[in-house]
């Protein structure tokens, strides 16, 4: 038995009319001016095919070098990697006796697990997670499932104990976080446009450490702590060691154990190149999938690199890709994950971001941009519980106990974010007109529109919390709140400015000093 990724049909695209189909590997690269987009089962396997396809257009073409080589592979239409695939055809199958695709043939089936506990994404723990398979309804999936199941295995997978494992698994650094995929029109546009720059000699984007290859084209091996020798490496870092079994043309069992692990102290940032980081004074720290907050109030972290972060190196490459008009004057991006909690999975997200890349090159631009976020992020204080706040003074005449769960319960926030989740797509596109060239010579941009930003925010928070508190019959416990909501606007608009800490009196510091 074989099943050759290079000839059977097993990824799920959709053509540009809409049409859902499975191809092979070969037809991608033969096909992808008529293909818009991958669709796997779920984001996390969408991105890990993906991150497949562009292993294979990195080591096919060792580029783009520069962005004369990335024209040059844009021309080529995929003819190299079409034949690179044509010569490497016995590492692409799934089924190979010695060498099966991305597997470890060394594992034996009474280590493996009915596929399903894998492929419905469980943790360590006994419940299935937001899961649309069970045990009593099918405990096999077709070839082609279980193709991209090892993909998305090895690049998002939960931690904790594997199957036939006393080990916990080690924590795979695009698990949790939001990672960046830049939309195109046709699939060919989406997977040169997240074709990072690779110039091994440069050491771009990384350093080189013996030969980069892609996992299926190394020698096997058991797992082990080890860094990757390079950016194609760690795309197809093995981080679980995986071994399906068959029955057929139905894969009844998978085993999935802990793989190779990157050392402690070693941050795969200097390899990711999909992820955005925010500096703290501990270091560097991913921007992690939020699947309860708007993926527009991080949108910062992904258009600029400051001394508060760095956005995500392929926003990089793409402005330098605008700058000699190969790309688009919009930037539009998906952000793809899998959210966790330590060894269980939450669920997973897709969100699409569109902003013109003005953004990408004008940091003034983007410092208004960071102003009007913060402006929302701060008037969110007026739904907390703190002594003094709206909350807590409709709690103390109620004689509420917790302020905090009165709080939650009416939940004024929740409909604080959906009004702004409507209001910010205007503003984003506002700004860059919004500019003016002052008498330095620097252009500054927000004068008009930031003001309009602020009066926004602030009906807003005032519409929010009126709403949540409608259901209130006490008059003056509304009245009180109402008061408090008022005042904190006003600190916020800076028409009330902070109370200044009262200066010790002369008797005072005498007694300090006596003491």
């Amino acid at each position: 038995m074989n099943f050759n990724l290079v000839y059977k049909s097993w990824i799920p695209v959709v053509s540009l009319r809409f049409q859902l189909e499975e191809i092979s590997l070969l037809e991608i690269f033969e096909s992808w001016n008529t293909i818009k987009e991958i669709q796997g089962d779920n984001p996390p396997t969408s991105l890990a095919l993906y991150h497949f396809l562009l292993a294979i257009l990195h080591r096919a073409y060792q580029g783009p070098k520069d962005i004369d080589h990335w024209e040059q592979i844009e021309q080529d239409d995929g003819k190299k990697a079409s034949a690179y695939l044509k010569s490497h055809t016995d590492c692409f199958d799934l089924q190979h006796p010695e060498r099966p695709f991305m597997q470890d043939a060394t594992i034996a089936q009474d280590a493996a697990a009915e596929i399903y506990q894998a492929h419905v994404l469980h943790g360590n723990n006994t419940s299935t997670v937001f899961c649309h398979d069970h045990q009593w309804s099918g405990a096999s999936i077709s070839i082609p499932e279980a193709a991209r199941l090892v993909l998305r295995l090895h690049w998002f997978d939960v931690g904790g104990r594997k199957t036939g494992s006393s080990i916990s698994a080690g924590v795979i650094p695009t698990m949790d976080a939001a990672n960046v995929l830049v939309q195109g029109k046709t699939l060919k546009e989406t997977l040169l446009l997240n074709l990072m720059q690779y110039n091994p000699q440069k050491e771009i984007p990384s350093v080189i450490n013996g030969d980069d290859l892609p996992a299926w084209e190394r020698e096997p091996s058991a797992a082990v702590e080890r860094i990757p020798n390079g950016y194609i490496d760690y795309l197809t870092y093995q981080w679980r060691r995986v071994r399906l079994f068959f029955e057929g043309d139905r894969a009844v069992n998978v085993a999935f154990h802990n793989g190779d692990r990157i050392p402690k102290g070693v941050e795969a940032s200097q390899w990711e190149c999909g992820v955005a980081y925010r500096q703290t004074k501990q270091g560097l720290f991913k921007v992690r999938l939020n699947l309860s907050r708007s993926l527009w109030r991080d949108s910062a972290a992904f258009l600029q690199s400051s001394d508060l972060g760095k956005r995500p190196r392929i926003i990089g490459w793409i402005a330098d890709l605008q700058e000699e008009e190969l790309a688009e004057e919009r930037l539009s991006f998906q952000v793809l994950g899998l959210s966790v909690d330590n060894a269980k999975p939450l669920g997973w997200s897709r969100e699409n971001f569109s902003a013109p890349m003005l953004y990408l090159k004008e940091k003034r631009l983007w410092e208004a941009l960071v102003i009007a976020i913060r402006t929302a992020e701060e008037h969110q204080n007026v739904f907390r519980s703190f002594k003094g706040s709206p909350y807590y003074a409709l709690a103390e005449i109620l004689k509420y106990g917790d302020a905090g769960a009165l709080a939650n319960a009416l939940d004024g926030e929740s409909r604080y974010w959906v009004t702004l989740d409507q209001a910010f797509p205007e503003l984003l596109f506002a700004l860059p007109d919004d500019c003016e060239t002052m008498a330095d010579g620097v252009t500054r941009y927000g004068n008009r529109q930031l003001p309009i930003w602020t009066k926004t925010v602030q009906s807003a928070a005032t519409n929010a919390f009126t709403e949540s508190i409608a259901s209130i019959r006490n008059y003056e416990a509304r009245a009180a709140a109402l008061r408090a909501l008022s005042y904190h606007l006003a600190k916020l608009r800076g028409d009330i400015k902070p109370k200044s800490k009262k200066k010790p009196s002369s008797k005072t510091k005498k007694a300090a000093m006596a003491s």
